[in-house]
């Protein structure tokens, strides 16, 4: 493999480049992205500062449950978390 060939070199030249540039998504799309001082922009929970990580011990087998059921009706866990957190703010009110 020549120099410059590699797996993820279009990547890094694509994350040189100024200005705007065509990301791979994942699903064969593409969406627009545009690099700024350094970083593209991110459309994650992650970088979103109206959310915030926190973590909890739950027992394995409720987890494993919990997480079959979740890909069975195509959610994310955080999404029932925040479902469940904001009915229980609900009731106490």
């Amino acid at each position: 493999m020549a120099r410059g060939d590699g797996k993820f070199d279009a990547v890094l030249r694509a994350r040189r480049a100024p200005g705007e540039t065509t990301v791979p998504d994942g699903s064969g799309d593409h969406r627009r992205s545009a690099y700024g001082g350094g970083q593209a922009t991110s459309l994650g929970k992650r970088s979103n500062t109206e959310y915030r990580q926190v973590s909890a011990y739950i027992r394995k087998n409720t987890h494993r449950r919990v997480k079959m059921a979740l890909l069975e009706e195509d959610r994310q866990f955080s999404e029932l978390v925040a479902e469940l957190l904001e009915t229980w703010l609900e009731e106490r009110t």
